[in-house]
């Protein structure tokens, strides 16, 4: 099981979509469970004022499906539909990529994890990033600007007392668990480094790619 985790903008995604290429793994995100991004802003700010356990995270299904996942039994794509399932026998110990936020942190998920990496961008440049995405999609199509424009004023309204907090507890708490720490190097220096350090734990710097 191999954890990429860092602030939202750091670019956890694009690594582990390469990196899942490249080894031809399934991809599990916390992201298609996690529910507190539905919550109020005030029950956040209750959540942070009790010192923001992360264990209250609701992420229904997660722990179960992950370790599933690692026994060999298929699980439901919730991201992308479909099924994931481990990669066949070959060369080398097959590979689970799971993008999450909470790293080792989290208490359900954390010991599942064999190689955790942190993605150590400032928060401005992944705030830059984050706000990148939204005008992307706006140009991508200019017909859903308008509803672009509301959720990147919602999120900007929350970003200091919420959203700016949250992401320095994060980095307070996941970083300090990771194997590996990457900077705000580009993505082949990262997928390169990363099987580097994923060499010693039997998983070849090159695999054939395989059906995920």
């Amino acid at each position: 099981m191999v954890a990429v985790a860092g602030p939202p903008g750091s670019g956890k995604t694009t690594l582990c979509r390469a990196l899942a290429e490249r080894l031809g793994a399934p991809v599990l995100s916390y992201d298609s469970y996690e529910e507190i991004t539905g919550w109020p802003p005030e029950r956040v700010s209750a959540w942070l004022a009790r010192g923001a356990p992360l264990d209250e995270i609701p992420v229904p299904g997660l722990a179960g499906d992950l370790a599933r996942l690692r026994n060999g039994e298929p699980v439901r794509d919730r991201d992308g539909g479909g099924t994931l399932r481990l990669p066949g026998t070959g060369a080398g110990r097959p590979v689970i990529v799971f993008d999450t936020l909470l790293g080792r942190a989290h208490a359900e998920t954390g010991p599942l994890i064999d190689h955790l990496i942190w993605l150590d961008l400032p928060l401005d440049m992944a705030l830059a990033r984050k706000l990148r995405s939204f005008t992307t999609e706006a140009r991508r199509d200019p017909s859903a600007a308008s509803g672009l424009l509301h959720a990147l004023d919602a999120y900007l309204g929350r970003y200091d007392t919420l959203l700016r907090p949250t992401y320095t507890l994060q980095r307070d708490r996941v970083r300090p668990g990771a194997d590996q720490i990457l900077g705000s190097g580009n993505l082949p220096d990262h997928i390169a480094e990363t099987l580097g350090a994923l060499t010693p734990l039997g998983v070849p710097a090159t695999l054939s790619l395989e059906p995920r």
